[in-house]
This record gives C-alpha cells, sequence and structure tokens, in this order.
C-alpha cells in the first residue's frame, strides 16, 4: 500500500507497536554488547525509554499530532536510562521540535527533516559523538529517507528503502569501531534502532497490526493473571538462595529433581561450585535443608507472596532515596547511584545523603534521578553515577531543575568512593567538583565477573560461564577460576601501582571466609600494599577491587 501522510492516531499506533517489537527482541539486543559480561542492557535500556514515551504519548486524549509527539518526546526524555536511552530520547526529542505548531499529519518530506532533526539532537547531546554506533545507523537513515523523498511521496516506499539501507549501514559498524570487530557483533544501539523503525513500518502498512498485537496481549495477560492470582496461590512463599557448592561441579538435574517437588516456577542456574535456586513452596525450610546437603547457603530470602503487593505499596515512595530530614538543609546534597546492600551502607557512610538503586543491568531512568533531585531542600546537587552508561543519563538532569547539579564522572563504585571521600563540607561546590575530579585519576578499578555469552576477545575465544577479569573497563584477563583470575588480575593492577591501599568488595556467591584467605593472600605477595576488604553485596561481579 501506498501512503502520503502520517497523521497523530497513525502515528500513536505506530509508536506504540515499535516500542512493542523492541521488547520482545530486547534480549537480542542486550546479545549484542561488545563485553560479554552480564551487564549487556541496550535492548533493556531502549526498551524502557520507548516504553515511557508510549505511556506518555496514550495521555493524549485528542489526535493532534503535534502534542502526541511533544508527549511522546517527553516520556522518551523522562524514562530515558543509559547511554543507548538518552540517545534514542535525543532523537525523539529532536523530531519533535522538526514537527511544525498546528501540524496535523507529515507528508514524506516533513517526516524526512524531522528525522534529520532529531539525528541533529542526538549528536549534540554526546560530548564526542563516535562512528560505528546508534548515531551512524540514525543519521545514514535521515539522510536516506531525505533522498527517498525526492524520487517519490510514499512514506511506506521511501521508509521501506530507509531500513535496508540502514541494515547495511549497520552491517559495516564493525568495519567503523574495531571493538566491533573482534567481538563479532554490530552495534547494539543501531540494531535496536532498526527494530523500531520496523514496527513503525509494519503499521503504516497495516494499520491493525497493533490491534492485532494487542488482542495477542490480553489473551497472554489473562492466562498469567490466572496463573498469579493469589488467592488462588497453590504456594505461597517465594523463595530463593545462593548456594556455595562443596564440589567445583554440581549436577543440576539431580539438584532440580530434589527440589522440584517441593514447588512450583523452579529455577536453578549455576556457574562452577555457585548455585542460585529460586522456587515457589509452602514449605521454605524443606527447600533449605535440602540445599544445604549440597554445600553452605551464603544468601537467603524468603517473601510471602500475599503480602508482597502490599509492602511494595508501603515502600516504593522511598525506596530509592535514604536521607534524614532531622538534620538542618545542606548546602550541597550528595545523590549517589549504588547497588548491594554494604555498598549502599559504605556510601551513607562516608557522605552520600541520597542513595538511588542502580548500576550494571540497572540503569536508573532521567525520571528517577530528577526526581531524587527535586526531593532535596539543598540548593547544590552532587551526582555520582558510578557506571560509565549512567553518566549521560545524569548529565541530563542538569537542564531540568531549577537546583544546580554537578556531575563528578565517576566510571566505577572505586571511582565513586575516592570521590566522596575527597569531598570537603566546608568547602563550595565547584571547588569540590575539581577535588572530586581529580581524585579519580589516582584510582585503579577491577572487577571479576563472568562471561554471559560466548564472544571472542583479543583473539581469545570466550564461553560462556568463563570468568573475566577487568581492568578500568578493560578486559584483562580470562580463565575457569575465579581465584586464579582474581590474583592475576592483582597481579596487573599492581604493576601499575606499586604500593597503596587495596580494597577487594565481595558482592553475592562469595562468601566472608573465602574473601579473607584471598586479602590474606594477597597481603603476603604485596607487603608494600594495605589490604582491607568489605561485604559489597553487588550482585553479577564477584569482587569490586580498588587501588589507590
Amino acid at each position: 500500500m501506498s501512503l502520503e501522510n502520517i497523521d497523530g492516531t497513525l502515528f500513536r499506533k505506530a509508536l506504540t507497536y515499535s516500542a512493542r517489537l523492541l521488547e520482545r527482541n530486547k534480549k537480542l539486543v542486550n546479545s549484542l554488547n561488545v563485553y560479554p559480561v552480564p551487564d549487556g542492557d541496550t535492548g533493556t535500556n531502549m526498551s524502557l525509554t520507548m516504553e515511557q514515551a508510549v505511556a506518555e504519548a496514550a495521555k493524549i486524549k485528542s489526535n493532534d499530532l503535534k502534542r502526541i509527539v511533544d508527549a511522546a518526546a517527553w516520556g522518551a526524555l523522562m524514562g530515558a536510562r543509559g547511554n543507548s536511552g538518552v540517545i534514542l530520547s535525543q532523537l525523539l526529542r529532536g523530531f519533535a521540535a522538526g514537527v511544525a505548531e498546528g501540524k496535523n499529519s507529515l507528508n514524506s518530506k516533513e517526516f524526512a527533516a524531522a528525522l534529520k532533526k532529531g539525528v541533529e539532537e542526538a549528536y549534540k547531546a554526546v560530548l564526542r559523538p563516535v562512528e560505528g554506533t546508534i548515531l551512524t545507523v540514525a543519521r545514514e537513515a535521515a539522510e536516506q529517507m531525505l533522498l527517498e523523498t525526492k524520487k517519490s511521496m510514499d512514506i511506506v516506499n521511501n521508509l521501506e528503502k530507509t531500513i535496508e539501507h540502514a541494515k547495511k549501514v549497520l552491517d559495516k559498524t564493525p568495519e567503523m569501531l574495531p571493538i566491533l570487530k573482534e567481538a563479532g557483533v554490530v552495534d547494539a544501539g543501531g540494531k535496536g534502532l532498526i527494530i523500531l523503525m520496523e514496527g513503525f513500518l509494519q503499521v503504516l502498512k497495516s494499520p491493525n497490526t497493533l490491534e492485532e498485537y494487542e488482542e495477542e496481549l490480553i489473551l497472554e495477560t489473562e492466562k498469567e493473571q490466572e496463573r498469579l492470582n493469589v488467592e488462588d496461590l497453590e504456594y505461597i512463599y517465594c523463595t530463593e538462595l545462593i548456594l556455595q557448592a562443596e564440589k567445583p561441579v554440581v549436577d543440576l538435574e539431580d539438584l532440580k529433581s530434589q527440589i522440584s517437588v517441593l514447588g512450583d516456577s523452579l529455577l536453578i542456574t549455576g556457574m562452577n561450585n555457585v548455585i542460585k535456586i529460586h522456587v515457589h513452596t509452602n514449605h521454605p525450610g524443606d527447600v533449605l535443608e535440602k540445599a544445604l546437603r549440597w554445600g553452605e547457603l551464603t544468601k537467603v530470602k524468603i517473601e510471602n507472596m500475599k503480602l508482597q503487593h502490599e509492602e511494595f505499596v508501603r515502600t516504593s515512595t522511598n525506596q530509592n532515596a535514604d536521607h534524614d530530614d532531622a538534620v538542618g538543609v545542606k548546602d550541597t546534597e550528595i545523590i549517589a547511584v549504588v547497588s548491594g546492600e554494604g555498598l549502599k551502607e559504605i556510601f551513607k557512610s562516608i557522605g552520600a545523603g541520597v542513595i538511588i538503586e542502580g548500576g550494571q543491568s540497572m540503569n536508573p531512568s532521567i525520571e528517577k534521578i530528577l526526581a531524587a533531585v527535586e526531593e532535596q531542600k539543598s540548593p547544590n546537587i552532587i551526582i555520582l553515577p558510578n557506571n560509565k552508561n549512567i553518566i549521560l543519563t545524569a548529565e541530563q538532569v542538569k537542564n531540568l531543575t531549577s537546583k544546580k547539579v554537578y556531575v563528578v564522572p565517576t566510571k566505577s563504585i572505586p571511582q565513586g568512593i575516592s570521590a566522596l571521600l575527597a569531598y570537603d563540607p566546608n568547602s563550595g561546590p565547584e571547588e569540590n567538583i575539581k577535588r572530586m575530579s581529580d581524585s579519580l585519576k589516582n584510582v585503579i578499578t577491577g572487577e571479576v565477573t563472568f562471561a554471559a555469552r560466548d564472544s571472542k576477545w583479543n583473539g581469545t575465544a570466550i564461553k560462556e560461564g568463563d570468568i573475566l577479569g577487568i581492568m578500568d573497563g578493560e578486559l584483562v584477563v580470562i580463565g575457569s577460576n575465579r581465584r586464579k583470575v582474581l590474583e592475576e588480575l592483582v597481579q596487573k593492577m599492581a604493576k601499575k601501582k606499586q604500593s597503596g591501599m587495596l580494597t577487594f568488595y565481595y558482592g553475592e556467591g562469595v562468601t566472608q571466609k573465602e574473601a579473607e584467605e584471598i586479602a590474606r593472600k594477597v597481603a603476603e605477595s604485596y607487603p608494600d600494599f594495605e589490604v582491607e576488604i568489605y561485604m559489597g553485596g553487588q550482585c553479577f561481579y564477584y569482587y569490586i577491587i580498588s587501588l589507590e
């Protein structure tokens, strides 16, 4: 079919379905992240960003195209998280700016011009734009749409050819970015953008696509609600635990058969001798008893699912920002993005007034960070992102509040702690920002995690489950034993700095006994280092290491 104009109703439908299609394919996009570590969340971040764009567009009861587009852009901005989400929100923001007031519909030329405006805004949002990313795919798509419009005013035809071109550009991204070529993937953000474009096109070609999809979704939801109806729950207790098995290899099937008889929704995942168990049961004690036969339990969580919703409502309004209203209004408040109960306590104890839950695979949205900022009485706010993928998100908050917001570009937990320790409450914010930023130069960050998928790095094959050692964001060690990987990682860190404070923050799946043994061995091997250990409680990363 041919189409010469997109009105408000059609735009909203197309935007909504494109978001749904991305949500269904977010795992595919996540799998394209360069490092195979378990924080490949480009697809998730883009999907959550679009989810809020669609939600805001749905609030516009009229079919006014400009109002719908503006609402979607605002929703994307508030929902944006991670670099990919922020860039996507800027694409929509620019697109909205390219739609004139009072416009009831867009023809192909106007649609292409709005796309071009979106690309311009996205490039402005990134301090150092890199080609071979979502930016390149977006720019090439906008340029192709403009070219096609010179030949035809059929939006469907033009968008089809634009997507074909965008796919070719995506396939070339490994040639533009060697890091993609080495990992054997195309750019994840670019792939996500193409999925959105394909979803948009599908509705333009068949306007009933969204209704058909939603009917299917309603049926799926009704079945799920029937299955999860609290009043009809066969099993009440959601039981989760981490098992530190006595032997390096555990027969998961045997373990599953032992526990499956005690409930449903059983999920057992394992790597080496660390096993995570999730099950719904009426007898959590029996689950723990059976698990104990295999080894030591390092973390146990039991929740009554009948009370879970009530508890969520009670705590959700204040679960992400902790501060004491009893103290007087401070001139400057510090907000830190942290996950892991131990790390949260550490940050609070050394000066962070507000903690936002977030980090690896849990990037907070602009809206969440903005809400934390607005809740503070202090006129000056310092934000510590503590993750390279949250810095751009935090930067966007500066233009959305009357408060003076400063972002210290902390890329890791150790950098965040170093910045906090450099903070002087008796100095002004400008002086503190300089001092805190300068402190980052003295920190070397190490991380020990596992490969979430098969990959390749510097010519070396990486298998799912391999242990990875990362130093200042670069993969430097690959192995099968986390202690050996950690020791080799520390050795590489020590070559950069021969003395100082070496601090280990151990995460989920690591016992205090193991951490103490490693710390003792490291202290013996490196007598010029002062070694400390703390329980971080972070997920995905066995150890976070700081050397300064």
